[in-house]
């Protein structure tokens, strides 16, 4: 059985760097900075001119929450979801029953009215 090594296209896994930057809504500069390398070395990145190590691959998957495959196949998009606590309560709300939510207002309320000093 023969093993070939796969060659990655750099400008792929440029792109995904790059929409994974802009996921995250930060500036080559900060994503640079957040990473510990130059603005230069991301734009390298970004533009497939040069390619991205593994070990900058494994450290993204991990610190991004992104899957390998994001990176080398272009096969899944970012395990990152950019939800806020307003589009999760939404999306319960959207469940509850007229009660339910009657309840949730009656708690929210209570929680949101200023301690009394005894």
């Amino acid at each position: 059985m023969e093993v070939r090594d796969e060659i990655f296209d750099a400008e792929q896994m440029g792109e995904q760097l790059k929409k994974l930057r802009n996921s995250l809504r930060l500036s080559q500069e900060k994503f640079a900075e957040r990473l510990g390398m130059s603005r230069d070395t991301i734009y390298n990145y970004e533009k497939g001119k040069t390619a991205i190590p593994h070990d900058l691959i494994k450290r993204l998957c991990q610190e991004f929450n992104v899957s390998a495959d994001y990176f080398y196949f272009n096969q899944d998009k970012p395990l990152i979801e950019e939800t806020t606590i307003t589009d999760s309560f939404t999306k319960v709300l959207q469940d509850c029953t007229d009660f339910e939510k009657q309840q949730l207002m009656d708690m929210l309320n209570i929680i949101r009215r200023k301690p009394v000093a005894v």
